[in-house]
């Protein structure tokens, strides 16, 4: 039996790969600290944490969008809420949120789940939100 080699997250990842990077940056960001304090992450910081330039952070509202979308659609708090703007702290425009709830009520949701109770998505689960997301 031949196991399968790891794969690096790459530039030039389709969006849906980048996707999944993003779940998994913001899951360990909220999971990080014991008492589960509550806080941001701007989209510089977030781009930095995928191996990118700082700027870059300003492209990933697709991903971010992506991830909301299979959230919302699950039940749970849009973790993507949590990426803010470093001037204004709030996330841009278009953010995805549940139904009947704010940006803050996301945020904090955010950090009362337990996300290490869910497995990670595949990156074809995400490739279908982002197809959803196109049709």
């Amino acid at each position: 039996m031949s196991i399968p080699k790891i794969k690096k997250f790459v530039k030039g990842d389709r969006v849906y790969v980048r996707a999944q990077q993003v779940w998994v940056v913001l899951v360990a960001f909220v999971m990080s600290k014991p008492e589960r304090s509550q806080r941001t992450m701007n989209y510089g910081d977030l781009a930095t944490k995928m191996g990118m330039d700082s700027r870059a952070g300003i492209g990933l509202g697709r991903e971010l969008g992506i991830v909301g979308y299979f959230c919302v659609q699950n039940g749970l708090p849009a973790i993507n809420n949590i990426v803010v703007n470093r001037e204004t702290g709030v996330p841009g425009v278009g953010v995805v949120t549940r139904k009947g709830k704010t940006i803050r009520h996301e945020q904090v949701d955010s950090f009362k789940t337990d996300w290490f109770e869910f497995r990670v998505p595949t990156t074809g689960t995400f490739r279908l939100v982002w197809e959803w997301m196109n049709s």
